[in-house]
């Protein structure tokens, strides 16, 4: 039997279904590998049960743990946060997107749910360290009252709801990104990538969200998509962007139609049309370029015609399409059924639907931008 010890604690949100792979995992404290870190040392679920939130309620932390005889590559940094980041852009892309279509709250819309706790356990489970850039702390756990971050909510029964088929490719591309002792530029580009857009997906702010809190985060999201589409060799831009977004295989009419003219760099040239994607993506990185270069803004800045919604809102959705065609996910598993009229409920015809509903959901959401807004997102 392996055995496993912490990493580190996610305490803003509560994993029910271990989030894993061979040497690494996310897990509740009731998984079996946690009690059993527990046996032998005994200040373990202790520790892991002082957690509340500001009010002194109850709250359950998540945790990170590694297997003890994972290989070297896997204890880097990177290729622990890349982990993490996989999880926290499959949720919030995820997540934000459902909010466009169905215009409910939902949690873990922010990666700042996913962020680690400051304080880590030594080898004795004895002690608490912390070490950053603004603080070295050292201090003893039974003095120790966890906390979750206020503002942003944490609930011991909401379910974790993330993009599976998204996570699952992200995955695969984890052990090819961090086992190869020199990777493709493929796979750097796409963790440097994710590792952006987790800094872009950050709640703008608990208290006194501006236009400027949001311009911030777009600029942080233009970096992301541009990080991704880079060639290594030549510069990367708006075009590229443009490119990728030609390659996914739209399913709606209105992501398939060609029909806008978009921002080729600081102006909108009248020539080929482009499809809806595209031209939301110029809008965004046309703000982006306002917002950072300081210039002039008005106060409805972030805001399109014809319906005068929120770029801001878009954003992670655009940049699921944009990975739609960087990974090529229409060919991440058997998504059609294996034999001619195989039923659409068997193994392979499941995944096909959840696919196709899947991508549905996206471009949906997407076309959103084009709609009166209804009363109940008021």
């Amino acid at each position: 039997m392996h055995t496993w010890a912490p990493l580190f604690l996610l305490p803003n949100m509560r994993i029910q279904i271990p989030f894993e792979n061979e040497y690494l995992a996310i897990v509740p404290p009731e998984d079996e590998r946690c009690i059993e870190i527990n046996s032998r040392h005994p200040t373990f679920l202790p520790f892991l049960g002082s957690f509340t939130d500001a009010f002194r309620r109850k709250q359950t932390p998540s945790v990170m743990l590694m297997r003890d005889d994972a290989p070297g590559w896997i204890k880097s940094w990177e290729a622990v946060s890349g982990f993490r980041d996989v999880l926290s852009i499959s949720a919030v892309l995820h997540n934000r997107t459902a909010v466009l279509i169905h215009h409910l709250p939902r949690s873990y819309q922010y990666t700042t749910s996913f962020d680690f706790y400051a304080y880590t356990l030594t080898t004795d489970y004895l002690k608490l360290i912390t070490s950053n850039p603004a603080l070295m702390g050292f201090d003893m756990v039974e003095e120790f009252h966890g906390q979750t971050t206020p503002g942003l909510p944490v609930s011991n029964w909401d379910r974790l709801n993330y993009d599976e088929l998204l996570a699952k490719a992200l995955l695969a591309e984890w052990h090819r990104r961090f086992y190869d002792s020199e990777p493709s530029w493929r796979s750097l580009a796409l963790f440097r990538s994710l590792n952006m857009a987790h800094a872009a997906a950050q709640i703008p702010g608990v208290v006194g969200v501006t236009n400027h809190s949001l311009g911030r985060n777009i600029g942080l999201w233009v970096s992301a998509f541009e990080i991704l589409v880079h060639p290594e060799t030549d510069d990367s831009g708006v075009k590229q962007v443009y490119a990728l977004l030609d390659q996914v295989d739209y399913r709606t009419q209105a992501c398939k139609e060609k029909t806008y003219f978009c921002y080729e760099g600081r102006t909108k040239k009248q020539g080929q049309p482009r499809n809806l994607a595209c031209w939301i993506y110029g809008e965004v990185n046309h703000a982006r370029i306002d917002y950072l270069h300081g210039n002039p803004l008005k106060a409805d800045r972030l805001t399109v015609p014809p319906y005068n919604r929120n770029l801001f809102n878009y954003v992670p959705t655009l940049y699921r399409l944009l990975l739609t065609a960087f990974l090529g996910l229409n060919h991440y598993g058997p998504f059609k059924p294996r034999e001619s009229g195989a039923s659409p409920y068997d193994a392979a015809g499941m995944l096909e639907y959840r696919f196709h509903s899947r991508q549905g959901d996206y471009e949906r959401a997407l076309a959103h931008i084009l709609k009166p807004v209804d009363p109940k997102e008021l």
